[in-house]
């Protein structure tokens, strides 16, 4: 790595520096754990698949939003810039997190990419070598932790379980994102064309991206112009939806990543991932695994998402996570390489909205009862012998979850999450003490 990289190494972001990312609404944005609005947005009205010279200039323009220009020189400066705040808070925590994660995977691209972003944040459209597609809010869930922004579900209860910033203008939109999403015309109008021949991954994510079949035939074209064979794909899904059309697309790209978002394993599942049903999603983990062992480059984990909801449980997912470890994780002939099930421990995310679902609002003595559960997972999985050496970071993940337990909590935010909790479940009539019995004394 270059002196230039080692000055530089607290701030710097693959994502943020070599990638377009686009969110539910068209806009562009640094990446998809970011809450910076630009004003870049794919104008869907306006496309033209004749005119590329104007497609390739609107991409630059785009790219280059002065607010991403600024977020960019920020970075290179050292600064940590706000956008980026849901990574410091993990870095903060002792928590690896997805730019840090992203940075040692993609460290072999990170020299040239210094070479063409100057230092004002200019990015040529040449240094872009990840897409992050959000395909719009359409979904088959509505997870307590989610919005009308992911998920179209949560459209009309949101009117009834305000747990997010919900207005009116909020509700329109979130209509209009799920009826007229931008990505169908700009997949069928080759927005994308001019950067596709240098992109070495696609990131889906959503809503749920296996149910937004359009993007298949966007597969399709860049199978035919022949750049699929350079491309490795990446998913994060819910694990509801797996379409055999979809496995057999998927075989002509170098690759596919599937990241399985699972917060909860059983009867627990259901509640927090409402109305998931954990059966259908073995079923479809049985399938992953049968296309796995013939498929080489394809590799899974799991994603945990942690919230007041299911950080009791963690014990439960991360002895589940092990078991598929050790059930489907395979090396390639040399033993230089890894697919099927990748990861012993699953990557962490903490719910920072809604606020009111953060883990650090729980009532004290649950925190000491989880801090004991964590202390009891940890010395578990520090004395297995099947973790390799670049999961000893996630070990220590499990212990630092206690950082952000030991942060002061907010009573009037932990009765904002109960009043939503009972709204909500009156809503979809289900009964949260039936899914998690310790909740009972606080309603």
């Amino acid at each position: 790595m270059s002196k230039k990289f080692d000055e530089i190494e607290d701030t710097y972001c693959y994502y943020a520096m070599q990638s377009i990312s686009v969110n539910h609404s068209g806009y562009f944005r640094p990446c998809c754990f970011t809450h910076l609005r630009t004003e870049s947005k794919i104008d869907t009205k306006n496309l033209s698949a004749v005119f590329r010279e104007k497609t390739e200039s609107n991409i630059e323009t785009l790219l280059n939003d002065k607010k991403l220009k600024k977020l960019r020189k920020d970075l290179l400066k050292g600064k940590k810039a706000d956008p980026c705040k849901a990574c410091w808070k993990l870095e903060e925590a002792g928590i690896k997190s997805f730019r840090q994660i992203n940075n040692e995977i993609y460290d072999d691209q990170i020299d040239k990419n210094l070479d063409n972003l100057k230092n004002n944040g200019f990015l040529k459209k040449e240094a872009v070598t990840y897409l992050d597609i959000t395909l719009g809010n359409t979904c088959n869930l509505k997870c307590r932790s989610c919005s009308p922004w992911a998920s179209n579900q949560w459209i009309d209860e949101s009117k009834t379980v305000p747990h997010t910033d919900w207005d009116h203008n909020t509700y329109k939109h979130a209509k209009e994102i799920h009826s007229d999403p931008w990505y169908i015309k700009a997949f069928d109008k080759d927005f994308f064309d001019p950067v596709l021949p240098n992109i070495k991954s696609i990131n889906f994510v959503g809503g749920e991206p296996l149910v937004a079949k359009e993007h298949y035939a966007w597969l399709e074209h860049i199978i035919d112009q022949g750049w699929a064979k350079n491309i490795r794909l990446f998913y994060n899904t819910n694990g509801t939806v797996l379409p055999k059309s979809l496995l057999d697309i998927w075989n002509q790209f170098a690759g596919i990543n599937l990241s399985l978002s699972l917060d909860a394993v059983g009867e627990l599942a259901h509640y927090v991932r409402y109305p998931s049903n954990w059966k259908v999603i073995e079923r479809n983990i049985e399938k992953i695994k049968k296309y796995s062992k013939t498929n080489e480059n394809f590799t899974v984990h799991t994603h945990v998402t942690l919230s007041v909801l299911n950080i009791h449980a963690i014990d439960e997912m991360l002895d589940w996570c092990l078991r598929q470890y050790k059930d489907w994780h395979y090396h390639n002939k040399d033993y230089s390489r890894h697919y099927g099930y990748q990861n012993v421990l699953p990557h962490f995310n903490i719910v920072e909205h809604p606020d009111n679902m953060n883990i650090r609002h729980l009532p004290d003595e649950i925190k000491e009862q989880v801090k004991e559960t964590l202390d009891t997972s940890y010395n578990k999985f520090l004395n297995l012998d099947c973790i390799p050496e670049w999961e000893i970071h996630s070990l220590e993940n499990i212990k630092n979850l206690k950082n952000i337990l030991n942060q002061e909590r907010n009573s009037e935010k932990w009765n904002h999450f109960i009043e939503n909790t009972k709204a909500s479940d009156k809503y979809r009539n289900i009964d949260i003490k039936e899914y998690i019995p310790w909740i009972r004394e606080y309603l």
